[in-house]
C-alpha cells in the first residue's frame, strides 16, 4: 500500500510533463519539403476477425464462364481471426536490365485461429444449398516466414 502511495505523485508529474515535451507538426516550404529524404513504403499489420459470431451464416461465390458455361466456386461459412505482422510493400532500385521494381516483404508472423470454411463446393447455382461438399478448411496455429518477392513490368 505504502509504495502505491508514493509512486502515484511521481506518475502525475510524468504526465502533467508529456503534453509540454510534445510539439505541433510545423508548416515546411516547398523547398525545406524537397530536401526532406525517408524511407518509402508501407507496413501492413493486421487483426481480421471474420464472421466470428456463432450464429453467422454467409456464403462467398466466384463466378467463372468457360466455353459459354457459367459455374461457380462456393465457400460456405468463411469464419474465423487472422492476425497479420510485418507485411512490407516498398519500391526499390532494381537490376539495370529491368529498372525499378516493387518488392512484397513476407509478413514475420501470421496466426490463425478457426480460421477457414466449413465446405467448398462448386456448381451452377450460386443460391442453392451446395449439393456436393469438396471439404473444408480449417486453420488454427501461427506460421513465421522470411523472404520477398520482386513485381516489375514487362
Amino acid at each position: 500500500m505504502h509504495r502505491s502511495r508514493t509512486m502515484a505523485p511521481a506518475l502525475l508529474a510524468i504526465f502533467l510533463l508529456l503534453p509540454s515535451a510534445a510539439q505541433a507538426a510545423n508548416a515546411l516550404s516547398d523547398e525545406e519539403l524537397g530536401s526532406v529524404a525517408g524511407r518509402g513504403g508501407i507496413v501492413l499489420n493486421a487483426h481480421l476477425e471474420l464472421n466470428t459470431a456463432a450464429t453467422s451464416d454467409n456464403r462467398v461465390s466466384l463466378g467463372f464462364r468457360v466455353a459459354g458455361n457459367t459455374s461457380y466456386l462456393l465457400l460456405h461459412k468463411l469464419s474465423g481471426t487472422l492476425d497479420l505482422l510485418g507485411l512490407t510493400l516498398q519500391a526499390v532500385a532494381g537490376p539495370a536490365e529491368i529498372g525499378d521494381v516493387i518488392q512484397l516483404t513476407l509478413p514475420t508472423f501470421v496466426g490463425f485461429k478457426d480460421f477457414g470454411v466449413k465446405a467448398i463446393g462448386v456448381q451452377s447455382d450460386p443460391l442453392a444449398p451446395i449439393a456436393a461438399s469438396l471439404g473444408q478448411i480449417q486453420l488454427n496455429g501461427s506460421v513465421q516466414m522470411q523472404g520477398q518477392v520482386l513485381l516489375w513490368a514487362k
